[in-house]
């Protein structure tokens, strides 16, 4: 690997770091936003944010295994 690709790559893994920082703290956001609430206001809220929530959590998922594939790529 060319000391170019080498930059290119660390380059990507760290936006994608960057994008699970961001997703991480929406969700714990939503968390500390719905915490507080008077129980019923906070079911009807994450029966609306529930599908959204879980699409985040997932891409999150999905992005740390990415970076995880990557790591072990440049270790080569």
């Amino acid at each position: 690997m060319t000391e170019e690709q080498s930059q290119a790559e660390e380059a990507i893994r760290e936006q994608i770091r960057e994008a699970v920082k961001a997703i991480d703290g929406a969700l714990q956001g939503i968390v500390s936003f719905l915490t507080p609430l008077r129980p019923t206001m906070r079911n009807e809220l994450i029966q609306l944010l529930g599908a959204h929530v879980e699409q985040a959590r997932r891409a999150k998922e999905s992005l740390e295994r990415i970076l995880l594939e990557l790591q072990r790529h440049g270790e080569k």
